[in-house]
């Protein structure tokens, strides 16, 4: 063996030495944010949740990341400690699981995101993570994705103005797992937080519509007409007195976004309403590694 090879015991010491150097690190990041607490409290900010400043972490450390850990490996790892840490600027943090069949996977991707040490609670309907954000603040909704026809939709009841309504802040999974169970799930996170802007972003709106089938063609031409380039996610029929629908326009839009009051003076025969319900951050591509 050669004087420059480094022994097994050498390696091993060597991993000891950066082990304790990860473990010094952490400690001054789990300082760092207790400061910023501590700031908060001083200013008056309230909240915990940062939606688009956690997906620019993520994104710039995807971005930097060479070689060894896969890029959800690398994720999780930081999805861990910031999870963690939650409860420095919010006193109970707990993440309502929405799973109309006590889907385990969608519990596993909440999972992914909040960490081991968040407590999840598993809800069979969409009622159910409602009233979990309702009776605590710190409540975080995982949403199962819209589809036609599903016997309970949760995002209609989002169609509100009032302060006090649940938005959508996120989509998972932001940094997918090919090689997971995961890779074909999705999922929408709300939460009594405002949505916020991450630099390349979707926002989800609601159309109240007076028809109970309205025409998709009729409705590209009006998001068009006012400069919005939209998607139909999902309807929802309100018997025979209209309809809802679910779109997804890229960017980020404001709640008071001029465009969606052009929208309804496009044709206020067939549009009664519409509000934004949140945006989010736009999820990674899969890792090639």
């Amino acid at each position: 063996m050669s004087d420059h090879t480094p022994s097994l015991a050498d390696l091993r010491r060597e991993i000891d030495v950066l082990d304790d150097q990860i473990l010094d690190l952490l400690r001054r990041r789990a300082e760092a944010v207790q400061r910023v607490a501590t700031t908060k409290r001083s200013t008056g900010e309230e909240g915990f949740l940062r939606p688009g400043r956690e997906a620019q972490i993520i994104r710039h450390l995807i971005a930097r990341h060479r070689g060894g850990l896969p890029a959800a490996s690398v994720s999780r790892i930081w999805r861990e400690m910031i999870a963690a840490l939650y409860p420095v600027q919010a006193r109970t943090v707990k993440v309502a699981v929405h799973a109309p069949n006590k889907s385990a996977a969608r519990w596993d991707l909440a999972r992914d995101w909040y960490g081991s040490t968040t407590p999840l609670q598993l809800c069979t309907t969409a009622t159910a993570v409602m009233r979990a954000i309702s009776a605590q603040p710190a409540a975080i909704g995982v949403m199962a994705q819209p589809e036609d026809g599903e016997k309970e939709s949760w995002w209609p009841q989002l169609a509100s103005r009032s302060p006090d309504t649940p938005r959508v802040i996120a989509r998972l999974p932001f940094v997918p797992n090919p090689r997971g169970s995961l890779a074909e799930l999705d999922a929408y996170v709300i939460a009594n937080a405002a949505p916020e802007e991450s630099g390349e972003d979707r926002s989800l709106l609601v159309l109240a519509m007076t028809e109970s089938a309205p025409s998709i063609a009729r409705i590209s031409a009006l998001l068009a007409q006012v400069g919005l380039e939209g998607r139909v996610l999902a309807q929802h029929r309100r018997g025979e007195d209209g309809a809802r629908v679910l779109l997804e326009s890229d960017g980020f839009m404001a709640a008071d976004d001029a465009r969606l009051a052009a929208l309804i003076a496009a044709d206020p025969k067939l549009i009664d309403d519409a509000v934004v319900i949140g945006a989010y951050a736009v999820p990674l591509p899969a890792d090639p590694a």
